[in-house]
């Protein structure tokens, strides 16, 4: 079916008549699925803030300024800490000697089991004349810690000291550390309140103790070398690693 109209200027024109939607018979038609929707379904929900939100006329802030002006902070000085400058220290330095030695001086410590203290003076170098000293019985006794100092003294030990306190004390400070006796080594020291002596032998043998030598009265009125095991008391080790100067 068509439509005819007169137009200005072109005269009578035909026009195709739109078509008619197709109409539906309810009564004899299939029954239509009704979808209700979950009013409480997030996602539903969630869109219909958004949409509230972007009918919204939020208030506008300040605008954004233009130009920020950082306040003046003074500059820290670069000059390195007292602590940072001059030379770097140098790393500590591996005493091979000390390591490696350890034996020889303990060997040459038992070298003179049976002598008495007294006639070390003279004979055995670096160990002290106190045959002037009261304190000393005049070179009789009192000789264990000049027999100790003058062995540690070949496994790096600085200093010479006459009495125990002296010599624990300077063990301390230069890095001479506690041990057990298990694991003390030839070359070691060993100590009780009042006495010292070197250790030149490891645990091992029948009582898994190890061997010291040095100045013992023995129930003598004079000092005499001699060596036996030990078991109480401290055992210090020497430092293996040193600071160089």
């Amino acid at each position: 079916m068509a439509i005819s109209a007169d137009l200005p200027g072109v005269g009578r024109s035909w026009f195709p008549t739109p078509p008619t939607p197709p109409t539906r018979d309810l009564a004899s038609s299939e029954p239509i699925d009704v979808v209700e929707t979950d009013q409480t379904d997030p996602d539903l929900l969630a869109m219909q803030d958004l949409r509230s939100f972007s009918r919204a006329r939020l208030p506008l802030g300040p605008p954004p300024p233009t130009e920020v002006v950082l306040p003046d902070v003074p500059m820290a000085s670069t000059r390195p800490a007292p602590e940072f400058r001059g030379k770097a220290p140098l790393p500590r330095k591996l005493d091979v000697h000390s390591v490696v030695s350890g034996d020889k001086v303990a060997s040459a410590a038992r070298h003179w089991s049976g002598t008495k203290a007294r006639d070390l003076t003279g004979q055995l170098s670096g160990f002290a004349d106190t045959t002037g000293m009261p304190e000393t019985g005049y070179g009789l006794t009192n000789q264990c810690a000049n027999f100790v100092s003058t062995f540690a003294q070949r496994l790096g030990l600085k200093g010479h000291y006459l009495s125990v306190p002296q010599l624990r004390e300077a063990l301390e400070r230069q890095g001479w550390k506690k041990v057990s006796a298990q694991n003390a080594k030839p070359g070691d020291v060993w100590m009780s309140d009042s006495h010292t002596e070197l250790v030149t032998r490891t645990a091992s043998g029948r009582n898994g103790l190890p061997e010291v030598t040095g100045a013992n009265n023995g129930g003598n009125y004079h000092q005499t070398i001699s060596s036996h095991p030990q078991s109480g008391g401290s055992f210090y080790t020497r430092p293996v690693w040193r600071e160089q100067s």
